[in-house]
């Protein structure tokens, strides 16, 4: 009996992490303990503890596995209170060990980061602590989605693991992120560093590190549990199909006003096409001139590629990036792409031009080319030269093509092209200038027209906007068991 109680007594302990005070301090900084953030997140009753008793009070994280929505998840949260969640041997070894779990059964990982860094007393041993977790960072990348929640300080070698998750949530005024500290950074630059200018979820969302920012734990954690309902466990699953939408063959009238009234936006043709209540937003602080979005259609889970159709509809560098890194993560779970498309091409710009644009596009290019998911693409506005080869063209990515009758499609800009040919026209005419104008009003709507792009094979039909939703979802779910043969080799040379 003396031995069972023991057993309790040491199990009580360790479940009270650095004790009430330490506990009481998390509360007041508005933050969850390591404990009460994994029981915030899985389904209740489902959490096992892995390592409970390595070293005292836990060693500064908690591991174990447990369910969301019915699907194993495997789950380590550090411990702020035990030693600022320093990270040690020890309780690196406790993450490694779930992580090679996550691996060998196919599950998920949800990383959640609150530490001040690393266990100098522990010399060198800190080195191999952080190696050995990157390392299965990058195992994992492609096989199980890494989710990372920001809920703390996350500096050095973590801020590496964070951003190499799939997805990063950050929690907003609570966290903190970067490779070296601000007080680090104010030495070295022999000048004041505003921390809310350098590491907070604001600026590091607007840099691309951070995909979600949201304004607590309980918010970060509601998000977490969406991506895993619409996300596969890992890259040999397909998507779990959801709850069917029963108006799917009904059609939606408002899109048919949208393009009568000439008030198309892609917030409202991505909310019309899409589940209620499904849209994940991604990066949405980082180039909002493009969305990058998960979602359901009656039930199936697509990632959205849409230009946010503002004033500048060209495509840039950060744009390339950001769209290139979406597509990796659907290609790696298997989540058909739709792309709606309303680009003038890309930037025209010395600056961007200089930065290297040319490279990024064709990171872009490569990675919707490369890409074997279902690729469906909706062209509802404009789609000019290289725009529409990036995110439209089946001949160089997508397997079926759309247009609306709003579709504006040519082989650069339209001014540009009637320029040349009637250039005769123009240069004879009294007024040149005037003639000019004339002329490419006259000729606009017939060098755009989606009809002839229709009737030379290179889109595949122009639909009725309130049949969109129909024609979008037939057309995946009749991709959905698409197979590609590829070309042996290990990766392809362009850098992505």
């Amino acid at each position: 009996m003396y031995k069972v109680d023991n057993l309790i007594n040491t199990i009580k302990d360790s479940h009270q992490g650095g004790g009430d005070s330490k506990i009481k301090m998390q509360h007041n900084l508005h933050k969850l303990t390591a404990r009460e953030r994994i029981q915030s997140i899985l389904e209740v009753g489902s959490f096992i503890e892995i390592g409970a008793l390595v070293e005292k009070n836990g060693a500064g994280v908690i591991t174990g596995y447990g369910t969301v929505h019915g699907k194993l998840v495997y789950i380590y949260s550090q411990d702020y209170t035990v030693d600022g969640g320093a990270v040690s041997l020890a309780n690196s070894n406790k993450i490694c060990n779930v992580m090679d779990m996550a691996i060998k059964m196919g599950a998920p990982l949800i990383q959640v980061l609150d530490s001040v860094g690393a266990k100098l007393s522990e010399g060198l041993d800190i080195l191999t602590c952080y190696g050995s977790i990157l390392k299965r960072n990058a195992r994992l990348s492609g096989v199980v989605p890494q989710i990372a929640v920001i809920a703390g300080p996350c500096f050095g070698i973590a801020a590496l693991s964070a951003t190499m998750s799939d997805f990063t949530i950050m929690v907003n005024n609570t966290s903190e992120l970067g490779i070296s500290s601000n007080k680090k950074i104010t030495h070295e630059e022999g000048k004041y560093v505003d921390a809310n200018m350098y590491s907070s979820a604001n600026n590091c969302s607007e840099n691309g590190s951070i995909q979600i920012v949201v304004e607590n734990d309980a918010e970060a954690f509601k998000v977490v549990k969406k991506i895993l309902g619409i996300i596969p466990s890992n890259n040999m699953e397909t998507p779990t199909i959801g709850i069917e939408d029963t108006n799917i063959n009904r059609s939606n009238n408002n899109l048919n006003e949208l393009v009568n009234n000439e008030e198309v936006n892609s917030y409202k043709v991505m909310n019309a096409l899409v589940d209620e209540d499904s849209i994940i937003e991604l990066n949405n602080n980082w180039e909002s001139n493009i969305i990058t979005s998960l979602a359901k259609i009656n039930g199936i889970t697509i990632g959205i590629i849409a230009n946010a159709q503002k004033e500048n509809t060209n495509i840039s560098i950060k744009i390339s990036e950001k769209v290139s890194r979406f597509v990796k993560i659907c290609d790696c779970y298997n989540i058909p792409i739709l792309s709606i498309v309303d680009t003038d091409g890309f930037e025209v710009s010395l600056v961007e031009e200089q930065s290297g644009l040319s490279t990024y596009a064709s990171k872009m290019i490569y990675s919707l080319i490369e890409a074997t998911v279902p690729k469906v693409s909706l062209i509802i506005g404009k789609a000019y030269g290289a725009g529409y080869l990036a995110l439209a063209s089946k001949e160089a990515a997508f397997d079926i093509s759309y247009a609306w009758p709003t579709a504006k499609i040519s082989v650069t800009q339209p001014e540009t092209l009637i320029k040349v040919l009637h250039r005769d026209e123009i240069m004879q005419a009294e007024h040149p200038k005037l003639k000019e104008s004339e002329i490419i009003f006259k000729y606009m709507d017939e060098v755009t027209s989606p009809y002839i792009a229709a009737e030379k094979g290179i889109i595949d039909d122009i639909i009725m906007p309130s049949e969109t939703k129909q024609r979008i979802f037939a057309s995946i779910d009749m991709l959905y068991s698409k197979k590609e043969i590829k070309y042996p080799k290990k990766h392809g040379s362009t850098l992505i």
